[in-house]
């Protein structure tokens, strides 16, 4: 069974900053009435958050259609590593940010598992980083290029995310571009977004 999700994800926002952009946002949702500050539990599913924001009086300012009534809104701190769901938690690719060489873990359609050699070095940095925030283990190495870099600065696919600040829209209705891109200038950041069932 499970549920859908749409996931906006600030890529650049650290750990400390994560909660005060948060509520920045959150005053922007409620002052649109997209949401209300009452939280509670039902319909979050337990992907790093335990409640969610409920449905504001205008909710539908923020979907491209109202084909049916919203979820809940969980608003993600911490570093984290998102995916787009339905069990997937490997990346298929990243993209070096000095000579933009794809390495690549998971060759579909020839495979649909990541090829362990290639993808535990990136893996075993995606970790650091979420425990740490920073340092040398959380750099991963370019096979073609030999420069060792953050794994936050590499480049992910569009399912795959670092980040400390997500916005989880549960049981939404698919959101529009326009709501998206507001979202973002708010946080002034890049984000990367996420659509997925759980």
């Amino acid at each position: 069974m499970g549920d859908y999700v749409e996931r906006v994800v600030d890529l650049e926002v650290t750990q400390e900053e994560a909660a005060e952009a948060a509520a920045r946002v959150i005053d922007w949702l409620v002052a649109e009435g997209v949401v209300i500050r009452e939280t509670d539990a039902t319909g979050v599913y337990g992907l790093h958050a335990d409640e969610g924001h409920l449905p504001g009086p205008q909710w539908t300012r923020a979907v491209v259609h109202d084909g049916w009534g919203p979820g809940r809104l969980a608003v993600v701190t911490g570093r984290h590593h998102h995916v787009g769901g339905q069990g997937e938690d490997d990346a298929e690719y990243a993209v070096c940010p000095h000579c933009a060489t794809r390495t690549t873990f998971i060759d579909h359609p020839a495979s649909f598992e990541p090829d362990e050699a290639v993808w535990a070095p990136f893996r075993a940095a995606v970790e650091a980083w979420e425990a740490t925030g920073g340092g040398e283990a959380t750099r991963a190495t370019c096979a073609a290029c030999g420069v060792a870099t953050p794994v936050t600065d590499w480049q992910w696919p569009d399912e795959y995310a670092l980040g400390a600040l997500s916005f989880d829209f549960w049981g939404f209705p698919p959101l529009a571009d326009a709501f998206v891109a507001g979202l973002t200038r708010r946080l002034g950041h890049r984000t990367a977004r996420h659509l997925g069932k759980f």
